[in-house]
């Protein structure tokens, strides 16, 4: 239940798909230069891992349980094929445990995102599996979900508003086994804007985002009853610094504010932070 996915390879792809080929190789009219266009590779895979600490999932703290909250440990491994120059499938897999009061908490996610971008403009469509392993009692969901995202290179640093909707395929989550994690059919969207200020080019930059939920019976309120409206506000910064070509490591700090009971939410304002580690082929 990791939230965006999908908008994190958006922006990515927004972002490369807006970098010049070759930077500063400008010649005076004396000099003849032949250029090798490097052969692009067909494929990019990743391999992240990390910790939070607090599990919030739309504006939800999920593991909260009677005190702030816990926080959990997650691993992700993705594969993407670049189809055309402007067609990227991206498969995946993330893992996740609960830590401290937590630990009995187990989740795993299989997703697929398509990605197709129009110069700095990119849209995707995305499958997500979800599957709940607490103390033997297994909950799953299969979320469908569509985003779009756009790129704006302002010159000292790039913006990116983008906007991402979930709908919750099933099973229900009042059926006899109880099996399902969230109301069948309910939905969520997510609309973010996002900004990348480099510091040391190439290598660190800062990276704030702020977002706003709005919730269509996904999240619950603090009685178990669903609702339809604002679901919360949220602020965050994080620092990626590009070790080398492969390895980069990345800390943040997030706020929301929930402006409803929401079921598990430290209410109504939540601070938390981690960080992670990823590796890049």
């Amino acid at each position: 239940m990791k939230l965006n996915k999908s908008i994190v390879a958006l922006t990515s792809l927004v972002a490369f798909a807006a970098t010049p080929l070759f930077a500063g190789t400008g010649k005076t009219f004396k000099e003849t230069v032949v250029v090798e266009e490097e052969e692009s590779s067909w494929y990019n895979a990743a391999l992240s891992t990390g910790w939070d600490s607090l599990y919030m999932f739309r504006g939800a703290n999920v593991l909260r349980s009677g005190g702030y909250g816990s926080s959990l440990y997650w691993t992700d491994a993705s594969f993407t094929w670049n189809i055309t120059d402007n067609d990227f499938l991206t498969l995946g897999g993330w893992n996740a445990f609960g830590l401290g009061q937590g630990t009995s908490y187990k989740e795993f996610d299989a997703y697929a995102n398509y990605v197709h971008t129009f110069g700095d403009l990119s849209v995707g469509l995305g499958y997500t599996f979800y599957f709940v392993y607490p103390n033997g009692s297994n909950s799953y969901a299969n979320e469908l979900s569509a985003s779009v995202a756009y790129a704006i290179d302002l010159g000292f640093m790039t913006l990116t508003p983008s906007a991402e909707y979930y709908f919750n395929l099933g099973p229900d989550n009042d059926t006899d086994s109880g099996n399902g994690l969230v109301e069948m059919a309910s939905s969520y969207l997510d609309l973010r804007l996002t900004g990348s200020i480099p510091v040391i080019k190439d290598v660190v930059s800062i990276d704030p985002w702020t977002a706003f939920g709005l919730n269509f019976g996904y999240n619950q309120d603090g009685n178990g009853g669903e609702f339809d409206g604002a679901n919360n506000l949220e602020f965050g910064v994080a620092v990626p610094v590009k070790v080398n070509d492969v390895i980069t490591i990345s800390g943040y700090g997030a706020y929301s504010y929930a402006f409803e009971n929401l079921w598990g939410t430290t209410q109504p304002s939540t601070f938390w932070g981690g960080g992670k580690v990823t590796f890049a082929f």
